[in-house]
């Protein structure tokens, strides 16, 4: 049994991960399903895959209703934990879906409920038809088609062009960090959208902005006041975050940030700063795996 749920193992977390946005807990998911998994008889289930897929997403569910007094109570910006590839269960299938780990697209999926969330991801990230997802979230057809079409018309209403090339996005990211390092406001204001934005997430654990920060203007004096104090005996290391070029900083074993971006052609459209230390934990057994 145990090569039967390896096999599916990555699409478990995938699932969990999208649905809670949190390392841990999607981790501990994946484990609660694994035990669970052991004591079914192998022989009376129709399709493995199909029963998996099923216990983990409406594990997330209950996950999700319980903790929503958490999240509404959460202090300042909530933001995903960072997902690097030393998290990542399976990187090919990170890859082929890098979109739907995006902060931006993770953000976006807050404003879905519980099982309205459930129901988008399975169908519109992993392709499940509409009589499987409704048989895992115990909605009719006809409910999960509304619900899809809710959502599709909540990310038209925010679509965004293209992302960049990795490539591309990466050399942006490093002429950022050397723009912001050296304090030239000129040269940041060039790499921002004029609608851009800054999303700082501390939990009130650390200082951090409490909302949003937007426009270029702002988003550019944000960045050069706290930058000299943000980089103050740290170092970054560039790495993908959540799909896509971005950085952490770090002292010795312990990350103090991670920072991600949502690229627009050949600018920043918004930059996502993780720094509370909750949400870097499963980070610091990523630095051994970070370039130089």
């Amino acid at each position: 049994m145990i090569d039967v749920f390896n096999t599916h193992r990555p699409l478990l977390f995938g699932i969990a991960y999208r649905m809670l946005g949190q390392v841990g807990e999607a981790e501990d998911v994946v484990q609660d399903v694994w035990l669970r998994w052991q004591k079914q008889d192998a022989a009376a289930i129709q399709s493995a895959k199909a029963w998996l897929v099923s216990a983990t997403t409406r594990r997330c569910i209950d996950q999700l209703r319980s903790a929503r007094r958490q999240r509404e109570d959460y202090y300042g910006v909530w933001l995903p934990e960072p997902l690097t590839p030393a998290t990542e269960t399976d990187p090919a299938q990170t890859a082929e879906l890098a979109d739907s780990l995006s902060m931006a697209f993770m953000l976006m999926l807050e404003a879905l409920g519980p099982a309205e969330r459930a129901v988008f991801l399975l169908r519109e990230v992993f392709g499940y038809d509409y009589a499987e997802t409704a048989a895992i979230v115990g909605k009719s057809e006809a409910n999960c088609r509304q619900i899809v079409r809710r959502a599709k018309e909540h990310l038209q209403a925010n679509a965004r062009p293209p992302s960049p090339s990795t490539d591309q996005a990466r050399r942006l990211v490093e002429e950022f960090l050397a723009a912001t390092g050296s304090g030239d406001v000129q040269h940041v204001l060039s790499l921002l959208t004029e609608e851009s934005t800054v999303y700082s997430d501390g939990g009130g654990k650390v200082k951090a902005a409490g909302r949003a920060i937007r426009g270029a203007d702002h988003v550019s004096r944000f960045l050069l006041g706290i930058w000299p104090r943000f980089m103050a005996g740290v170092k970054p290391s560039l790495i993908n975050i959540n799909g896509a070029p971005g950085f952490v900083v770090s002292s010795g074993s312990q990350v103090h940030y991670a920072l991600s971006f949502q690229v627009e052609g050949a600018r920043i459209q918004a930059v996502f700063i993780v720094c509370n230390p909750d949400k870097l934990r499963h980070l610091a057994t990523a630095q051994s795996h970070l370039p130089a």
